[in-house]
């Protein structure tokens, strides 16, 4: 397996900044830049980027690295009971943007349009519980990274049990924002 930090030249930790990352891609990326015959290594170095820039794939590649292996689980209560409501909306919004898109009639279109306008709010709602979320687990994470540096194999599950609750809050995300896009397309 490849050691994505090590090939871009940072610190094996949970916790990076955007800054120190950044810099090290774009001096590894600049020093590969002059030779042609470098494709493959600078395809390795974005694929590297890519997974030490998200803060879930990250951990599980520290993880994997450290340990072997990830380790498993399931998203915490807590997002459990928020999946449900984030279910409902996302159900709502897709059967209501269906209903809209099947109509060719402009007055029954503006009529579903209509009744779209309760589904925003909600979305946004949504939206905000999930960011938060977000920002909760990740700011968690930078107290996880000064525990990592004293004692890495307490850290561990911790950490499997973080990667694994963000990958689930950044692709309810990713879901409710499309829907929300495509909500701002409609109007």
């Amino acid at each position: 397996m490849i050691d994505y930090f090590a090939l871009l030249g940072v610190e094996r930790r949970p916790a990076i900044t955007e800054e120190i990352l950044k810099g090290a891609y774009f001096r590894k990326s600049e020093s590969l830049q002059s030779d042609p015959s470098e494709s493959g290594e600078r395809f390795a170095v974005n694929a590297a980027f890519r997974i030490i820039a998200n803060p879930a794939t990250r951990i599980q590649h520290l993880l994997t690295l450290e340990f072997g292996e990830p380790g498993g689980g399931q998203i915490g209560a807590d997002l459990g009971e928020l999946f449900g409501s984030i279910v409902k909306v996302l159900q709502s919004a897709d059967h209501q943007l269906g209903s809209l898109a099947a109509q060719s009639s402009p007055i029954l279109r503006a009529l579903e349009y209509q009744r779209l306008e309760g589904l925003r709010p909600q979305l946004e709602q949504v939206e905000k519980e999930l960011s938060q979320r977000e920002s909760g687990l990740l700011a968690e994470l930078v107290r996880l990274d000064q525990r990592w540096l004293e004692n890495t194999a307490r850290t561990r599950r911790p950490l499997a049990q973080m990667a694994l609750d963000l990958t689930f809050v950044q692709k309810w995300l990713s879901q409710v924002r499309e829907r929300i896009i495509r909500l701002e397309e409609l109007a």
